[in-house]
């Protein structure tokens, strides 16, 4: 009789030095890459104090997520961020934002078996210029979060397709897609566009059997099932334990199998609709303002000729397998804007904006890997590099010009509310305590934004004033904003006085800040009018 074999379990030296072996030159090569790029390209944002609209609404001084969060079911935000000790000033969210993308960035390179040193440069590079990168880092407060989130959804492919124990692989794929739900859903996308371009892969090089391809993708969707059904059980327990119901923001509320079914024919072509957008339009970031519209075309030509050379060139001596893995093949390449706009088919009249299109930037990578398998087509992967590049330095411009009209944006409305701040002290009757009412907020009606940079920005966010363009936005971004950069706590009236105050025909008798009489004292508040129609609370 066998002796039943020991388990091992391995010693610290043992678990380095296989971790070394698996992080081995060319992963660290990526992990370089966007560190040092991301560092480069993302400076500003380092050294600077700026941020979005909600960045500063909920930024420096921002303790934990709150009960909006927990509604929303992001309640992995609080989890992630405590990494930070919910510190969200700019140079600690983008350094961590960052380096969770480097982590990310070497699964990629792993689940694409990228050899080729340009394949993994540019992956890496295009991963951290993204303008959507650049979106989200102004989300000072979520930034970290939502990028370690772009890890973790990477993770549930990896853990599938990649780690040596299967078993152990389902379950942590299942938890990783759990707790990716619990801080955006939107990344749904990255675990379900990478699902599809990994099993395009292995179709083309011949490497796996149909049955293997087809089984990995029925694991995913089983993992992502599971993954969704603890997802919502959680959340309920939260929801339940904090007196909370979930929130109806963007339709999160309605999601159902029954709405999902019927919309399909609308949600499907709303996928492929904001595909060609990100990539070709102005809706979701600018294209058209550096002619990358053009460079995407030529970029898309070149994968669309070396998709067609790999389909031809499939490694498979069986026919009518070759047959099938093509068929399969084409399928699937179709199928990839679905894949990666999944959000769009799970919630009815969704439509992806730039903080949720970060996904879309792995059709770059799987272009490479698509180059790396065919094995030819020089001139094709020439035209491929040089258009990338074209594409990257685009996404450099964009980037840095963004930070750079986000800043001059904060020093106007830095220097209009010291002159507000002044004018207000300066009113007859004015005592410290002083309720105030802010009218409105800083616009181009007060102070016109006429620099150029604007209009090579990455998308309209960096356009916006400083404040945040609703009732209750406007109102917490202009308390933090003087408490934090004047160091004075402003007493603002409650929205039932405000509501009044705004209606009132002395409001609109009034001039707009900075005209001579656009501050002036109503019925026993302080009032600055910033334009003629201000968001009403109710």
């Amino acid at each position: 009789m066998e002796e039943k074999k020991k388990l091992e379990i391995p010693t610290p030296e043992k678990m380095l030095d296989k971790f070394f072996k698996w992080f081995d030159k060319n992963k660290r090569l990526a992990f370089i890459v966007v560190l040092v790029l991301g560092i480069i390209t993302h400076i500003t944002m380092i050294t600077e104090t700026i941020m979005s609209q909600d960045g500063l609404w909920n930024s420096i001084n921002y303790s934990k997520p709150d009960a909006w969060e927990k509604t929303l079911g992001r309640w992995g935000i609080e989890v992630v961020e405590r990494l930070n000790y919910f510190i969200a000033i700019p140079t600690i969210s983008t350094i961590s934002s960052i380096l969770a993308l480097a982590i990310a960035t070497v699964f990629i390179v792993d689940l694409f078996d990228f050899k080729s040193k340009i394949s993994i440069i540019f992956t890496s590079a295009i991963i951290v210029l993204t303008p959507t990168l650049t979106v989200t880092l102004i989300y000072v407060y979520t930034a970290f979060a939502y990028c370690f989130n772009f890890l973790i959804s990477t993770l549930v492919i990896w853990f599938i397709y990649k780690f040596k124990h299967k078993k152990i692989g389902l379950i942590l794929a299942t938890l990783c897609f759990m707790f990716s739900l619990s801080i955006y859903q939107s990344y749904i996308g990255v675990s379900i566009g990478l699902c599809v371009m990994i099993s395009i892969i292995h179709l083309l090089k011949g490497e796996k059997s149909i049955k293997e391809i087809l089984l990995n993708i029925l694991k995913t969707v089983c993992c992502v099932v599971l993954g969704g059904i603890l997802y919502y059980v959680a959340t309920m327990v939260i929801l339940k334990s904090s007196n909370l119901e979930i929130s109806a923001y963007k339709g999160a509320q309605n999601i159902s199998i029954i709405g999902i079914l019927t919309g399909l024919k609308t949600t499907i072509l709303q996928t492929y609709k904001d595909f060609f957008a990100f990539f070709l339009k102005d809706t979701i970031v600018y294209n058209t303002n550096y002619r990358r519209e053009v460079i995407y075309g030529l970029f898309f030509i070149v994968f669309a000729i070396a998709t067609i050379i790999s389909f031809v060139t499939i490694k498979e001596e069986n026919k009518k397998i070759k047959i099938a893995r093509i068929i399969l093949s084409v399928i699937f390449t179709l199928v990839i804007p679905v894949a990666l706009n999944i959000i769009d088919v799970l919630i009815v009249g969704t439509q992806m904006y730039s903080l949720t299109t970060v996904q879309m930037i792995l059709i770059i990578p799987f272009v490479f890997a698509i180059f790396e398998i065919i094995n030819k087509g020089t001139i094709l992967k020439w035209i491929a590099v040089i258009s990338c590049i074209g594409i990257m330095g685009t996404y450099y411009i964009a980037d840095n010009t963004s930070y750079a009209a986000l800043k001059l944006t904060y020093n106007q409305a830095y220097s209009t509310t010291m002159r507000v701040m002044d004018r207000i002290e300066n009113t007859e009757g004015y005592y410290k305590g002083y309720p105030v009412v802010f009218g409105g907020i800083i616009g181009d009606l007060n102070y016109p934004r006429n620099s150029a940079l604007y209009t090579y920005a990455v998308d309209p966010i960096f356009r916006s004033p400083a404040f945040h363009g609703t009732y209750s936005g406007a109102i917490g971004t202009w308390v933090s904003f003087i408490r934090i950069f004047y160091g004075i706590d402003v007493p603002v009236v409650s929205a039932e006085t405000y509501a009044e105050v705004v209606t009132s025909d002395e409001f609109k008798e009034m001039g707009i800040f900075p005209d001579e009489d656009s501050v002036k004292i109503i019925d026993g508040n302080i009032v600055v009018k910033f334009m003629e129609d201000p968001w009403l609370p109710f």
